[in-house]
């Protein structure tokens, strides 16, 4: 009972394990479905849990840890972020139940949109409350906002219809990946990757929140209307990006738990450029790159921040030193190689060999999170000390 109490203490702990759990389990559910082994769709099983029941448990465990600490408020109380938790779980299982009765996956679209609301009011409410500066929470706010508008689109992308419900499902990828999941993290890691190594001041652009938040929003219209032009707009973006990156100035740093998370950031713009090129050659030579843009970002920046910050919170929060051993930093490097998998996928899948590069692409992801929860199972959910 003692250990079930400290697992619900803190927001990060049930989410990030059922983050952690989530992103094994769906991911395993994605390789049977994508080998027609259980009869769903694929794509839809592979993008909506991605996005709402792996990665947005990971941003609720993070935001209603940190939402407040921006904000100089009081923690949030145990009951609101266990009521969204739990509306996660019921989301994750009704979800799992729609692969015999795909209807119940419009439960699951409800649950999370439960989850959303409930968040986007406990947020507004800190947000009004707050007398510091509060333009990343700002835009912090929008970002789930447009999840939930995202988490929307999904659920109409099932309406059985004349219409072309493909629109719904490409606008719900592109609203949940690059404004929301993207947009998000690319919020917090400005305001906490320098924060954390100590670079306290440059010369902002006070602009450039807007700036990529229109860049991406006019990606994902474009993406519909005129794709040719999506290379132009990314690459805008990666080079504005890296420019403001070149004025932070990170400083090097052997701390893994810093180089893991300037390693992070680095890879924003990096995807970025590198989906720019990828969708040059897919629009204008036939080069179809199986979504490598889009696992770029999810995976060289959004993974790779998500298991620092991860790693980072669950040491920090159980009283634990803010350090790491050679296992933990073996997983940092390891999360480079699930990032290269994906890529060889691309690559091989686009001349044609989808096998074996897909399976050692997933399993390579499968193994990042079972050698995760092996090494810190144990910190995150009752508190271990080590070390």
């Amino acid at each position: 009972m003692r250990r079930l109490s400290y697992f619900l203490s803190q927001p990060h702990q049930p989410f990030f394990l059922m983050g952690m759990l989530n992103a094994l389990l769906f991911m395993l559910l994605f390789i049977l479905a994508f080998r027609g082994l259980i009869g769903v769709d694929a794509k839809f099983l592979h993008a909506y849990s991605m996005i709402f029941l792996v990665f947005t448990n990971f941003f609720f465990g993070f935001l209603y840890t940190t939402f407040p600490r921006f904000s100089g408020t009081a923690p949030i109380e145990p009951k609101k972020y266990l009521t969204t938790a739990l509306l996660q779980l019921l989301a994750t299982l009704v979800f799992l139940a729609g692969i015999w009765q795909q209807i119940l996956w419009y439960g699951a679209a409800l649950f999370v949109a439960g989850a959303f609301a409930l968040t986007l009011r406990e947020f507004y409410r800190i947000y009004q409350a707050c007398t510091l500066p509060k333009k990343d929470q700002y835009w912090l706010i929008v970002g789930l906002g447009i999840g939930a508008m995202a988490n929307i689109l999904f659920a109409l992308a099932l309406v059985p219809c004349q219409c072309k419900s493909n629109i719904f499902f490409q606008t719900a990828v592109d609203f949940g990946i690059y404004l929301y999941l993207i947009f998000i993290a690319f919020v917090v890691a400005l305001r906490m990757v320098p924060f954390f190594s100590h670079v306290m001041q440059w010369e902002r652009n006070e602009k450039l929140h807007i700036t990529v938040f229109t860049l991406f929003l006019l990606h994902s219209f474009l993406h519909g209307l005129y794709p040719k032009a999506l290379f132009l707009v990314d690459l805008l973006t990666a080079l504005l990006i890296a420019y403001e990156l070149k004025k932070i100035a990170l400083p090097r740093s052997k701390e893994p738990l810093l180089w893991v998370l300037h390693l992070a950031f680095y890879w924003l713009p990096l995807g970025l450029f590198l989906g720019a090129v990828a969708q040059f050659f897919e629009y204008f030579f036939g080069w179809y790159d199986f979504a490598l843009p889009l696992h770029l970002l999810a995976l060289g920046f959004l993974t790779t921040l998500l298991i620092g910050f991860g790693t980072r919170v669950t040491l920090g929060h159980s009283g634990n030193l803010l350090q790491v051993d050679r296992g933990g930093v073996l997983i940092f490097y390891f999360t480079q190689i699930v990032v290269l998998g994906r890529i060889l996928f691309s690559l091989a899948a686009s001349f044609g060999k989808i096998s074996p590069a897909f399976d050692i692409s997933a399993t390579l992801w499968i193994l990042l999170i079972v050698a995760w929860l092996w090494k810190y199972f144990e910190i995150l959910a009752f508190g271990k000390r080590v070390g």
